[in-house]
């Protein structure tokens, strides 16, 4: 006898967990689950499944698709933040469909893929053995769960999200440090490493100006000078300066459309910053890094020393200072190259943004079915 479990994924990051966990999901399905069973897992990328915050809308999706799939379970993975009041939910279970909808923001940053993989696991044994006692799951998957996010209690409970269908729901209890866990997921799911690799450009002219000021000794003069906290002060203006345009220039910024959608928005918008940050942050590093390598290889420090009024011998310290300062000048002209980069690109870190899109897709796709 055979078993088809179908995984439906959100695109990006949702969509590469799923691919990586493919194979170890099968093989604990197959040796742990019940082995009188063939288990196979399938694939499938519905953009729906993070485009909407509504688990009765996705079950209802999900249920279609796993008909025509001839799924015997089926698990969706959201990279969206789901909340049950003020409770952020970890997972859905819907006993009567079984259908499965999970959360990746609740588990929070790296190792994010070995949360989920638990949790999986315990979806698929919970939707399998629906015999057992529900006192034994429940002990079970709350120990199991506990493992995984030890500083954020797991509660699992019977809630209602339509009069006629009961599910078993798995939520953090919303104290500080679960909602610090939920902004470290979303900007984990956010994949700043994309916007990292989109900078390519703006690294090159950044480079070329600071190369360009560092003809004059005038900047040389200054880095001798400026104290710790003025360097630290201008890299903090440089660096802000860079993420405000890049929020300005692509209209990241969500605004408040509806009361009742006003904490998601704020969630968004501090995910949207907290993603450029660590961008950013990447991104000074690796111009600090090359032009240091640069003056250290191509000024002498004979021609440092007599073109500024240095009062001791010049050291590597001397360089590093004078890296670090055209790092910031460089860093203030290549946020107005920001603005050139792809847009696209850029504004895929906004949620808002994001399912916007994923739903036009979805919506596009039932006009197509609609029309053939």
């Amino acid at each position: 006898m055979e078993l088809n479990v179908g995984l439906i994924c959100a695109p990006e990051l949702p969509e590469t967990i799923c691919r990586e966990l493919i194979e170890p999901l099968s093989r604990y399905c197959q040796n742990h689950v019940d082995d009188k069973y063939e288990w196979t897992l399938d694939i499938m990328v519905d953009p729906l499944t993070g485009a909407v915050e509504d688990s009765k809308e996705i079950f209802n999706e999900a249920s279609k698709i796993a008909d025509q799939q001839n799924w015997d379970y089926t698990i969706c993975v959201t990279d969206l933040l789901l909340f049950d009041k003020k409770k952020i939910i970890l997972a859905d279970l819907n006993k009567d469909l079984d259908i499965a909808l999970l959360s990746l923001p609740a588990f929070g940053a790296p190792p994010m893929k070995n949360r989920t993989f638990k949790m999986i696991k315990q979806i698929v044994y919970e939707l399998h053995n629906q015999d057992l006692s529900a006192a034994r799951i429940k002990e079970t998957a709350t120990h199991q769960m506990k493992q995984k996010l030890r500083l954020s209690p797991i509660k699992r409970r019977k809630a209602s999200i339509s009069e006629e269908t009961n599910v078993i729901r798995y939520s953090v209890v919303p104290k500080i440090n679960g909602k610090v866990r939920a902004i470290f997921g979303m900007t984990y799911a956010n994949r700043p490493w994309a916007v990292i690799a989109s900078f390519k450009p703006i690294i090159a002219v950044a480079f070329a100006t600071g190369a360009y000021t560092l003809i004059f000794p005038t900047l040389w003069e200054l880095s001798i000078h400026y104290n710790l906290l003025r360097l630290v002060a201008i890299t903090f203006v440089a660096i802000t300066s860079m993420i405000i345009w890049m929020i300005v220039s692509h209209h990241l910024w969500e605004k408040r459309t509806k009361e009742g959608k006003a904490k998601m928005k704020k969630l968004y918008n501090t995910t949207t910053l907290i993603t450029l940050t660590v961008a950013v942050l990447a991104y000074y590093i690796v111009l600090f890094a090359i032009f240091s390598i640069a003056i250290v290889f191509f000024v002498p420090p004979d021609l440092f020393e007599s073109l500024t009024e240095i009062e001791k011998d010049v050291t590597l310290t001397s360089f590093l200072r004078l890296s670090w300062l055209a790092t910031s000048i460089a860093t203030l002209a290549g946020s107005i190259g920001a603005s050139a980069e792809s847009t696209e690109l850029i504004r895929n870190i906004a949620y808002g943004y994001r399912q916007n899109r994923r739903y036009n897709e979805v919506k596009e796709r039932n006009v197509q079915d609609d029309n053939n």
